[in-house]
């Protein structure tokens, strides 16, 4: 009498199809959150350049509020409300910019830090007048030529 024992391979490929399903479910959420740290930086530093090289240095970050909405839009997946500020210090502006990717179980993947898989990023630009430039560079050449 042969004793044999059912189901073995079974439970090996319930755990490996799991296991293979986790694996692709959180390649996807890091995918998302990849995918949306990089499009606000890009909208970050875009809305920054755009708000510093503004005629007047006094509009830059009435600007820069005014706009933010609009270019962080709603092109971000899986993702909370995005939220940004503008800050002025000198001639440099600075915009903050941050998320929260939306993960079904947020406390089991923190993504290194206890605020969990926030992205957070910020952009700088230096506060320019082109026209005064421009004006600068065309006297600057003529009295050269003279």
């Amino acid at each position: 009498m042969r004793k044999r024992v059912g189901g073995y391979m079974t439970v090996e490929a319930s755990f490996i199809i799991t296991w293979t399903v986790f694996i692709f479910v959180f390649l996807i959420y890091l995918s998302f959150y990849s995918y949306d740290k990089c499009v606000l930086f890009q909208d970050a530093y875009t809305v920054c350049f755009r708000g510093s090289i503004q005629k007047q240095e006094d509009n830059v970050v009435p600007y820069i509020d005014s706009h933010m909405k609009e270019q962080f839009g709603k092109k971000y997946f899986g993702t909370g409300e995005v939220r940004g500020s503008a800050d002025r210090r000198g001639n440099v502006t600075d915009v903050t910019g941050e998320c929260q990717v939306k993960v079904p179980i947020r406390s089991a993947f923190t993504m290194h830090s206890g605020s969990g898989w926030k992205i957070r990023t910020r952009a700088r630009a230096q506060i320019i007048n082109p026209t005064h430039i421009i004006r600068k560079s065309r006297w600057l050449g003529n009295v050269l030529d003279h």
